[in-house]
């Protein structure tokens, strides 16, 4: 199996873990690395964002700083202003 289809498949399932349980921040995070595995920069970002939005909403404060960091590095690797998602939900 290539490491292409190893994201694909991990995106798959996490995507149905998100229809079963929307507010599954795990999932979302998850699902970020594996669109920045498959080099879809923009997807990541927003996926990581909801995983952000979830933990900050259940104050969960390590797993917010971690989502942080993460978003950090995938705002520069895509050289993408954390701006441009503003607007985007």
């Amino acid at each position: 199996m290539t490491l292409k289809e190893i994201y694909e498949k991990g995106l798959a399932e996490y995507k149905r873990e998100v229809k079963k349980n929307p507010n599954d921040a795990n999932s979302y995070f998850n699902m970020s690395k594996a669109f920045d595995g498959l080099n879809e920069g923009r997807k990541a970002i927003l996926a990581a964002r909801k995983a952000q939005q979830i933990w900050e909403f259940k104050k969960d404060s390590e797993n917010s700083i971690k989502v942080r960091k993460r978003l950090r590095e995938l705002y520069k690797n895509y050289q993408i202003s954390p701006q441009e998602f503003d607007d985007a939900k």
